[in-house]
């Protein structure tokens, strides 16, 4: 089987504990990473099958890098990115999915529910493989 590989963006250690923790036990290549300064290099580098964005990135935008993923031409568009944060409030949420994100985590997540969502995202965007 193919080791899917996903990239997280956060600076919260328990964010990325409880993140991180749970999509390797299921199997996935976790790469992290605390900046958002040059996450746009790093996305074309690593060429992840999905981005997770901590909400409170420092350094750059979240909402900025989702924007710069959905412009026409990257990656096609297809790209799953999940924005998440504790500090999420719903009015974040909404401007998240409104600018592409796929998916927004406002608050703490069932760890089986969190993959199979993560599961969910990668079908949709390459049908082909089976996650």
């Amino acid at each position: 089987m193919i080791t899917v590989k996903i990239l997280l963006f956060s600076a919260d250690n328990s964010l990325v504990q409880s993140v991180s923790g749970c999509l390797k036990d299921a199997g996935f290549k976790v790469i992290r990473t605390a900046q958002g300064i040059g996450a746009l290099d790093t996305i074309e580098e690593e060429k992840p099958a999905l981005v997770i964005l901590d909400h409170d990135l420092p350094g750059f935008s979240s909402l900025a890098i989702i924007r710069a993923l959905r412009a026409e031409g990257r990656n096609n568009g297809r790209l799953p990115v999940v924005l998440m944060g504790a500090s999420m409030r719903e009015e974040d949420v909404l401007i998240g999915l409104e600018i592409g994100a796929d998916l927004c985590l406002a608050e703490s997540f069932h760890p089986q529910v969190f993959v199979a969502r993560v599961r969910s995202l990668l079908r949709r965007a390459e049908p082909a493989k089976i996650y």
